[in-house]
């Protein structure tokens, strides 16, 4: 039998039958042949660039496109909204942290406010029997007063002043008692402080109710009033001294 290549038959342009399975080489066969190591090679390239988009895409080019300073806060941003405990934010948990510790330092400041007292405040003023007299004078500002006011009216509202200034003072308002003004002729007057004094009074004698922290106190109220104010009296004529 002879072997018939069907592809002659058909299309009677084979060139050469190949004996032994009719198969047969045609001038379409060798141009495939020709052409198939191209078509090879082009699908590889394209593989090859398939591959280099895939991975291309997998890069984000916006974030090397950005710099660095905001780079590193994406990642800090990033990091900030990992969960780390309980289904927390690691910024929810530095949060709390932070609450917490200004919670317990606001608790002890108000607990030590409150529990702590001062021993300097309490003292009991029945137990000040030792008195301590000052005595001394001054001259008023003849503009500071009338002329026809009364010498009675003048030591009213010299007296309390002076009450005034002592009242006032933190140092000095416990032991304070009471002032005196003896004597006034024209625009001089004297004057006469008593302060009372616990039995144990050596440190207060030496410094809260000494002679120079009890004439400052008052000198330091004339300074800082008006010359024009009435009762006025000056500064520089302040004499004082203990006894």
């Amino acid at each position: 039998y002879l072997n018939v290549c069907v592809y002659c038959i058909n299309c009677h342009k084979c060139s050469k039958v190949i004996p032994g399975n009719g198969a047969c080489s045609g001038p379409d066969s060798s141009e495939r042949n020709e052409v198939s190591p191209l078509l090879s090679t082009r699908q590889v390239a394209e593989n090859n660039g398939e591959q280099r988009l895939q991975v291309d895409e997998g890069v984000d080019t916006d974030s090397l496109s950005q710099p660095k300073w905001r780079r590193e806060l994406r990642r800090v941003k990033r990091e900030l909204n990992e969960v780390v405990v309980w289904k927390l934010k690691l910024w929810t948990v530095i949060l709390i942290v932070f609450i917490t510790i200004a919670l317990v330092i606001g608790i002890s400041i108000i607990v030590c406010a409150v529990g702590h007292d001062d021993e300097d405040e309490k003292y009991d003023k029945s137990s000040f029997v030792v008195p301590r007299f000052f005595r001394g004078n001054f001259t008023l500002d003849a503009k500071s007063f009338h002329s026809d006011t009364q010498d009675e009216e003048t030591i009213i509202k010299l007296t309390q002043q002076l009450t005034g200034v002592y009242n006032s003072s933190p140092a000095l308002e416990r032991y304070f008692s009471s002032v005196t003004i003896n004597n006034l002729q024209n625009t001089t007057g004297q004057f006469k402080l008593k302060f009372m004094m616990p039995l144990e009074n050596d440190e207060l004698i030496r410094y809260t109710l000494s002679l120079k922290m009890v004439k400052n106190v008052l000198l330091q109220h004339l300074y800082d009033r008006d010359t024009g104010d009435s009762f006025y009296i000056k500064p520089t004529s302040l004499h004082m001294e203990a006894g």
